[in-house]
C-alpha cells in the first residue's frame, strides 16, 4: 500500500486492520491522527482521498517550531 509524507516530515501509511479487514491510515512512528483520517475505509482509493485532502489543507499552514 502507498505511503504519504507530511509537511513535517511525518509519514502517513494505510493498513489493513486485521480484526475487520478495512483499510485503516496510522503514522509512521507514531502519533495521533486527525479526526478526518481516523475510521475505516472499504478501498484503498477512498482513504487516498482523505489523505490528499488533508495533506492539501495542511500544507499551507505554518510550522510550528
Amino acid at each position: 500500500m502507498k505511503s504519504f509524507e507530511t509537511p513535517n516530515g511525518k509519514i502517513i501509511e494505510l493498513f489493513i486492520d486485521p480484526k475487520t479487514a478495512h483499510i485503516k491510515i496510522k503514522f509512521i512512528p507514531g502519533g495521533e491522527l486527525p479526526a478526518e483520517l481516523t475510521g475505516l475505509y472499504t478501498s484503498e482509493k477512498a482513504a487516498e482521498k482523505d489523505i490528499l485532502f488533508y495533506l492539501d489543507r495542511v500544507k499551507d499552514k505554518p510550522k510550528v517550531k
